[in-house]
């Protein structure tokens, strides 16, 4: 596959289909960082938690954030959980990840560690982010079953990528990472 290649219809399968949350309960809620987590993941895994669908979270995310004088962003998914009520010892906190390979790697550490009971887990990271999530964190840590819970917001969603060039970009731009993971033997090869 090349991004020549990629018709509107391939990327909606690829981001997209089938990935709509199922419910069910959990022993924990896995929450990806990025520079928006804060306002975008946070309160909607804090959705899920006052919804009764766990009594866990994790924030994972160690990436210094400039637009937040560098902070990292398990710290402003740590605090924005804590500012919605969510109790203090109640949230897990993954704080070295780079990116969505090491957020799984090292987040499998510490659920290990904290939760050994742990089977199930709702992850939480924006729609058009969740296949390679899922993906990942499916190849990664294959002794969890992993339950997708897109965030529909910002300019990538399903309902409207297509309407602005930045969410074109991020679009396009994902389903290279996804290409390149596939090709480095990171998660499955797949038809779309």
């Amino acid at each position: 596959l090349t991004e020549e290649q990629l018709t509107d219809e391939m990327i909606c399968r690829l981001l997209f289909e089938g990935l709509d949350y199922t419910g069910g309960k959990v022993e924990l809620i896995l929450v990806l960082g990025s520079r928006k987590a804060r306002e975008y993941r946070v309160p909607f895994a804090v959705a899920l938690y006052n919804a009764g669908r766990s009594r866990r979270m994790l924030m994972s995310g160690g990436k210094r954030l400039a637009r937040y004088e560098m902070r990292r962003e398990y710290e402003l998914m740590l605090e924005a959980a804590e500012n919605l009520g969510i109790p203090r010892e109640r949230i897990l906190t993954e704080k070295r990840s780079q990116n969505t390979i090491e957020n799984m790697e090292f987040s499998r550490e510490i659920i290990a560690r904290e939760l050994p009971k742990c089977k199930k887990i709702i992850l939480v990271t924006t729609a058009y982010h969740m296949r390679r999530a899922l993906m990942l964190a499916r190849k990664i840590m294959p002794e969890y079953e992993f339950i997708p819970a897109p965030v529909k917001k910002g300019s990538t969603t399903p309902d409207n990528w297509k309407q602005s060039e930045k969410g074109i970009t991020a679009a396009h731009t994902e389903c290279m990472k996804l290409k390149w993971c596939a090709e480095q033997g990171l998660i499955d090869d797949m038809e779309i």
